[in-house]
């Protein structure tokens, strides 16, 4: 699946592989770096507005020097932003065509591999169609969010020991956040795959018997006088299978959904119960300001959702890992040894699918 994108094919595809790969890495550090700097416009923003009761009546001159920090701090804010409408877009564009160029590349290949032999592998035809398509997209978010959390967790890291060095509910020592974050965030993660490893064979089964009905309701298309028995009949055992599945996977959802939606909430909940007495703190020492509460819950959010990804995204992941067995089953049986009975549908050497990034679609070419 990442050779036949990434090291075969014409010089220009590879070419725009690794190209694609760059553009998205470089994305995610832009990305990284506008959410650490927008963190610190949070904490001097609210500072600012924090101490803005604290003016008096006539002090002209500090009012006057107030609304000129807002205004400053306002600009900056519209600075940050502008990368946000403008290169946002663009590489989302990117992003979307060097997906698509991924899984053309895959449907060329299996397309040019497909056999018929006594070894069949069911619903060959979903699985370079359909599987194709889910593995691209998920190969594009698992891109974008593996990348944003890596250096999300690189840039907050340190930004979070410092915190945790500055808020001390009790004498701790200075990394007492990070590794708090962290404890939660493994133990959550333990937790989700406990409870959600059995949706992927649940998923794969459900492409299954869809693949199933699918198949039966395009042969009655094509051939009405294939069911010999009535419909409802005919559809009986696969339509029992469709609910049953589905059944079975509702379950599995709400149970882990349940779980998902309580640890997340917690989460949100937590830097606000460790900083915010501090408000009030009758220590000097240990009293913070409004805008280190929100720089803290900010940095804490971002570091856990970094370490906590596998939990927050696992309905994605269950999509993608049963896509990605279904295409390694496929693999396996396009590149096993011939047997007797074997015969290529198509020659690789005769019909080539040649996908560019400036075409549309996939134009056949003769060798």
């Amino acid at each position: 699946m990442f050779r036949e994108f990434f090291l075969q094919g014409r010089f220009t595809s590879c070419l725009f592989a690794w190209i694609g790969l760059v553009i998205i890495v470089l994305h995610a550090l832009l990305r990284a770096y506008i959410k650490y700097r927008m963190n610190d416009w949070y904490g001097r923003f609210y500072d600012l507005g924090g101490s803005a009761a604290e003016f008096g009546s006539g002090d002209v001159q500090t009012r006057e020097q107030g609304r000129r920090q807002i205004c400053e701090l306002l600009v900056e804010f519209g600075m940050l932003c502008i990368p946000s409408v403008v290169i946002h877009p663009l590489v989302g564009l990117v992003t979307n065509m060097w997906t698509l160029n991924w899984r053309m590349r895959l449907m060329k290949t299996y397309i040019a591999r497909w056999r018929v032999d006594d070894k069949k592998v069911e619903n060959g035809n979903q699985r370079v169609h359909e599987d194709t398509q889910r593995f691209s997209r998920g190969i594009q978010g698992c891109c974008v969010v593996v990348l944003d959390s890596v250096l999300t967790l690189i840039t907050f890291t340190p930004l979070l020991i410092r915190l945790g060095s500055e808020v001390q509910p009790i004498g701790l020592f200075d990394a007492w956040l990070f590794l708090l974050c962290a404890i939660i965030a493994v133990a959550g993660i333990l937790i989700s795959v406990f409870l959600g490893w059995p949706l992927v064979h649940l998923e794969v089964e459900n492409q299954r018997v869809e693949a199933d009905l699918r198949k039966k309701l395009v042969l009655l298309e094509e051939d009405p006088t294939s069911a010999t028995t009535p419909l409802l009949s005919h559809f009986k055992r696969i339509l029992q299978d469709v609910r049953t599945n589905y059944h079975l996977l509702y379950k599995r959802f709400a149970a882990f959904s349940l779980w998902l939606g309580a640890y997340e909430q917690s989460m949100a909940i937590l830097p606000y119960l460790l900083a915010a007495p501090l408000l009030f703190s009758n220590d000097d020492d240990r009293r913070i300001t409004l805008g280190k509460v929100t720089m803290l819950s900010n940095a804490f959010g971002n570091v856990f959702s970094s370490l906590n990804i596998l939990s927050d995204r696992w309905i994605e992941v269950t999509d993608f890992l049963s896509v990605r067995k279904r295409l390694l089953e496929w693999e396996s049986h396009v590149t096993m040894p011939p047997t007797s009975g074997t015969r290529v549908l198509i020659e690789p050497a005769i019909i080539e699918v040649e996908c560019t990034t400036r075409d549309e679609g996939c134009v056949e070419g003769s060798r």
